[in-house]
């Protein structure tokens, strides 16, 4: 089960405006930062806020999340607010930064899964299609996230971060069969007081 744990960035004048959005697209990036955690960029991005790098914009960025090595996930600003995090590209997007340790960008699969329930969290959250579900390289031909500009392996990545989840399947033990719909609701009554789930069904 997916955790989130908030980390908000300060609304301030460099990666955190303030300005309001309303969720209409999802894009997924990668950190550029090979090994680097999650609490390591929120905490970047806070100190930006902080105003500890005035004199460098291409620090001015963030993201609405941030997915970890281990599939943790950390909000940085929320959803209805704008992030920067793409070039003129921010308005109505949730972006989320996954971090990695392969030096080819290849997400861990704690962080994939944790992405997949991310991005279909959002979805059906803000009724956003699987179309609109795309990678920084899509919106400014930046080469993020590296190792799915591939266009393959993107649309493995993408079919799984979007697709609708399996069904649970559920198997039941059968610990009685009576003649008699009396003696099968008294039996299942005593499974009850036992502390376990019981319930009768009619089978011709």
């Amino acid at each position: 089960m997916m955790k989130i744990t908030d980390s908000l960035i300060p609304v301030n004048n460099y990666n955190r405006p303030g300005r309001k959005s309303t969720p209409k697209r999802i894009c997924v990036h990668y950190t550029g930062d090979c090994g680097a955690s999650a609490a390591r960029l929120a905490q970047f991005w806070k100190n930006v806020a902080a105003g500890m790098f005035p004199n460098k914009p291409n620090s001015w960025t963030s993201a609405q999340y941030i997915v970890g090595l281990d599939g943790e996930v950390i909000r940085c600003v929320p959803d209805g607010e704008i992030a920067y995090a793409a070039t003129n590209q921010n308005a109505d997007t949730v972006h989320i930064e996954v971090c990695y340790k392969q030096k080819s960008g290849k997400f861990e699969e704690k962080s994939v899964a944790a992405l997949s329930e991310l991005v279909r969290s959002l979805m059906d959250k803000y009724s956003i299609p699987a179309g609109k579900v795309v990678r920084h390289y899509d919106l400014t031909g930046k080469l993020c996230p590296a190792y799915y500009v591939d266009d393959n392996r993107w649309a493995a990545l993408h079919e799984r971060i979007t697709a609708e989840p399996e069904p649970a399947v559920l198997y039941r033990v059968q610990v009685g069969a009576f003649s008699s719909r009396q003696n099968a609701e008294a039996y299942a009554e005593k499974i009850k007081q036992a502390g376990f789930g019981a319930f009768v069904v009619q089978v011709k």
